[in-house]
């Protein structure tokens, strides 16, 4: 399984999907106007502007959500494993990619909250929604649908379990099997309770796991704050092939770091798009502009993660033949290689500034957070593709089938948590390429009405509209009629 899963990844994970991601995200930035730069306060107050409904969340609860499963293991471990492939570079490209990626992130949310539906009470929306009922192709859509039940609540799952199960075993020696199931058990109770509980939960636990890594990452700056501008020095350097060292690893630092910045952020692979179509709001250009701004946090944590393994020299560097061309000098276990790639190499580097182990067995429990929110996001899409999927067939039919992954995703949790690294990130890798792959392309051929969102939104909000209402049948947009209904007195209004 694990050469099965490695060799794929390294097919779907090849230049052409570097060229598809950078090439699709400036191309967005540019018909957008810089839109993710270029209204970050609108954006920070927009997060607190509306309230739930009965069939919707608030926008802060599906911003929670949704940095929930943007701020995940990733953004911890896979900063490392960018670092070990690709040098300190690769934290540049990170950031790089990240920043014009939340471009895309603003299409495919903007765009899924104009084609979203009314199903069982409750508001749905996805990539499938938006192919059908905007690219007018449903074959396409139930293909993508049955992809994302494949690639999300299963193959993303991975990682998440291998980190979270392995960080309590390396810092509290806790038995694999036994966080396993503890885990398993406590994820079920959350997500038996439907996106409502989701977003609760998120609401909860976001605002405290993210405030708690950056003041952990503050205290180990000042404690090296000598070292700072040398280990920004090196990242930049590094990035554009000028260090001594790292100078022959440019390509890979590009391709890991892009690499990794999806697998992070998500931008491009439609996971944002259901909970962002659950929000309750008057103009899909609010949710675009509400989860562009979380791509930032995504960013900042992943700056936090690789400044702390820099900072402390808790890491080690290969080439694409193999060759160690760096070994840390700040870690034996490191060094040695006893601490895997990975979220052992930040255990480490925080054992060195923390006394103890304090250090590696409070980043466990962040850890804990950040992957539990990003499964519970991975849950709701899969349940989101079944009522897709089962869109025809009565509500107690999609209600079985939906409690039916309810029990199944905790026990391919478990599985996964209990096998090896590399099974686990090359699974999950595989997930993410393969639905990058379909929602981009997908995205690029949907740009004008992307366009004629942001245009319409910028639009009414230059005219002094503080809550722009959509209106799709003024723009000549198709099949979003469900925006007739929700603005209809707003609409009404106009129209006198």
């Amino acid at each position: 399984m694990s050469n099965f899963f490695v060799t794929l990844d390294n097919i779907i994970w090849s230049n052409p999907i570097i060229f598809l991601i950078l090439g699709s995200a400036v191309f967005f930035t540019i018909i957008l106007k810089g839109v993710q730069v270029r209204n970050i306060g609108h954006q920070v107050k927009l997060l607190f502007g509306a309230s739930d409904s009965e069939a919707g969340i608030s926008p802060f609860a599906t911003f929670c959500t949704v940095i929930g499963y943007r701020v995940g293991t990733a953004n911890v471990a896979g900063v490392a494993v960018a670092i070990f492939f690709g040098g300190p570079g690769a934290v540049f490209w990170m950031l790089v990619t990240s920043l014009l990626d939340t471009a895309i992130s603003y299409a495919e949310c903007s765009l899924g909250q104009c084609y979203k539906i009314k199903q069982d009470g409750e508001y749905r929306g996805g990539a499938y929604y938006y192919i059908e009922r905007g690219l007018k192709c449903k074959p396409l859509a139930i293909i993508y649908a049955i992809l994302t039940f494949i690639c999300v609540p299963i193959l993303t799952v991975a990682p998440h379990a291998f980190s979270i199960i392995s960080g309590f075993k390396t810092s509290l020696h806790i038995s694999q099997y036994i966080t396993g199931a503890i885990i398993a058990v406590l994820l079920f109770i959350v997500i038996s309770g439907g996106i409502k509980r989701i977003a609760k939960t998120a609401e909860l636990i976001v605002p405290f796991m993210t405030i708690g890594f950056i003041i952990m990452t503050v205290v180990v700056m000042i404690m090296r704050i000598q070292e700072v501008p040398a280990a920004l020095g090196l990242i930049v350097s590094s990035a554009f092939g000028a260090h001594a060292v790292f100078g022959g690893l440019l390509g890979t630092a590009v391709l890991w770091g892009v690499k990794r910045s999806v697998n992070s952020s998500g931008a491009g692979m439609g996971e944002a798009v259901p909970a962002a179509s659950a929000t309750e709001c008057s103009h899909p250009g609010v949710q675009g502009l509400v989860n562009s701004f979380s791509v930032y946090i995504d960013l900042f944590v992943c700056i936090c993660t690789a400044l702390i393994i820099i900072l402390t020299d808790c890491f080690n560097i290969q080439d694409a033949s193999g060759t160690l061309v760096y070994i840390s000098q700040g870690s034996e276990n490191v060094a040695t290689g006893v601490a895997d790639v990975g979220i052992a190499w930040t255990q480490e580097a925080l054992n060195m500034i923390f006394p103890g182990s304090i250090g590696g067995v409070l980043l466990s429990f962040f850890l804990f957070f950040f992957a539990f929110t990003t499964l519970l996001n991975y849950y709701y899409q899969g349940e989101t593709a079944i009522a897709y999927i089962l869109g025809k067939k009565s509500q107690k039919t999609r209600k079985i089938a939906i409690w039916i992954l309810r029990v199944v995703m905790p026990c391919i949790f478990f599985y996964f948590g209990i096998q090896t690294a590399s099974t686990s990130f090359a699974s999950g890798e595989v997930g993410v390429g393969l639905m990058v792959w379909f929602n981009v392309i997908v995205l690029l051929l949907m740009s004008p009405t992307i366009k004629k969102i942001h245009d319409d939104y910028v639009k009414q909000r230059k005219a002094g509209v503080e809550k722009p209402v959509f209106n799709p049948k003024k723009l000549g947009i198709k099949n979003a009629d469900l925006w007739m209904e929700i603005n209809a007195d707003k609409i009404s209004e106009e129209e006198k």
